[in-house]
């Protein structure tokens, strides 16, 4: 006949063991929520960081654009401050010759659009 004891020794041994498994398979599920949760947290902020970024990147672009039309702007301006002033001084020579008979020296007149075709 079986011993009472083993018998019971048996069953809490194997309710024991069925206890083991049940909180290792929660234990497990537990962590597998939580990567979960951190994995879709960490997705949250990528979307977040690459939103943000693009945002940079439109204002970037635009603020170039804008700076590039105000720095072409300039240089018109320039250019054309720069051939009025060298009318005016040719025309000033020419009066300066014309009445008292002076002849400025003439030296090379600089382009202002030498630079950029230079580089």
């Amino acid at each position: 006949m079986i011993d009472l004891k083993n018998s019971v020794d048996l069953i809490l041994g194997i309710f024991a063991l069925v206890a083991i498994v049940y909180r290792i398979s929660h234990m497990e599920a537990a962590i597998y929520r939580e990567i979960d949760k951190a994995s879709d947290e960490f997705r949250k902020e990528i979307h977040l960081i690459q939103m943000d970024l693009s945002a940079h990147k439109t204002d970037y672009v635009v603020r170039k654009e804008w700076q590039s039309d105000v720095a072409r702007g300039l240089k018109q301006m320039i250019k054309h401050k720069s051939s009025r002033l060298n009318f005016h001084i040719i025309d000033i020579q020419r009066h300066l010759e014309k009445q008292t008979g002076f002849i400025v020296r003439s030296q090379p007149v600089a382009d202002p659009d030498e630079d950029e075709n230079e580089n």
